[in-house]
């Protein structure tokens, strides 16, 4: 007859083995359900060519016509949108997609803007998220497609990580630039990379990378900046008012 102890060891062995494979299904369900930000990130950012360079998300598929957001310095010259006929977009197959002038729209005052294609082919568009609900020191991903450096001769599509460091949002509004920006994160976006989609630890989009500022000295950025996703919604008339918390 086994003794008590016997019995008390093989009780915590089972109970161990049954923890660590419900340990390992719940990975692997985790894997399965929780999609990757890098992989979201990959099919829902474009670039876009023209006078300018920068990059855009895909964040609206009705029919044939997407929408592309971007940041409006990207898409426009002394304020105006760039000439007719001089904007392409590239998307993560490759394609290129003609952008007119009349396809493209600031949105409100922010360093925004809005751009259309039409096509038959089809793509992935952003999980739009709540930036409200982001935190100092939460991990954010920002992605885009580099301009060429002295080491790379092309536009190569970067994929970096970093942390949320800081919100001008809080606790004044009113000293948020007119301009939208207001996330503060610790990323060392590229240049070609404006306009591309911050995304949270889920891969929801809740932010536009849009500006950097450099360290004369070292010739390395140290502050780079984008704008909530909120805040695009707001000025677009997005945001609904029973399950998102409005700006002052």
């Amino acid at each position: 007859m086994p003794s008590p102890r016997h019995n008390l060891t093989a009780w915590v062995v089972n109970i161990v083995t049954i923890g660590s494979a419900g340990l390992f299904f719940s990975y692997i369900l985790w894997q399965i359900l929780v999609p990757n930000p890098s992989d979201i990130a990959r099919k829902i950012t474009v670039s876009i060519d023209g006078a300018n360079t920068g990059s855009g998300v895909l964040i609206e598929q009705q029919g044939n016509r997407y929408v592309v957001l971007s940041n409006w310095h990207v898409v426009s010259t002394d304020n105006r949108p760039l000439a007719a006929r001089s904007l392409v977009i590239t998307t993560g197959d490759g394609r290129k997609h003609l952008v007119t002038t009349p396809q493209i729209s600031r949105v409100g005052k922010l360093d925004l803007a809005i751009l259309e294609f039409q096509s038959r082919d089809r793509y992935q568009v952003a999980t739009i998220g709540n930036s409200d609900t982001l935190s100092e020191g939460e991990v954010v991903y920002v992605s885009g497609w580099a301009d060429p450096s002295q080491q790379i001769s092309t536009r190569v599509y970067q994929f970096l990580v970093g942390n949320l460091s800081g919100r001008l949002d809080r606790p004044v509004a009113r000293s948020i630039p007119q301009d939208g920006y207001a996330l503060v994160y610790t990323v060392n976006a590229l240049p070609g990379m404006s306009g591309g989609p911050v995304l949270d630890s889920r891969g929801n989009l809740v932010g536009i990378n849009g500006r950097a500022t450099v360290d004369l000295r070292t010739g390395t950025v140290n502050t780079v900046l984008g704008i909530d996703i909120n805040r695009y919604l707001r000025a677009s008339g997005k945001l609904p008012d029973r399950t998102w918390r409005k700006y002052n």
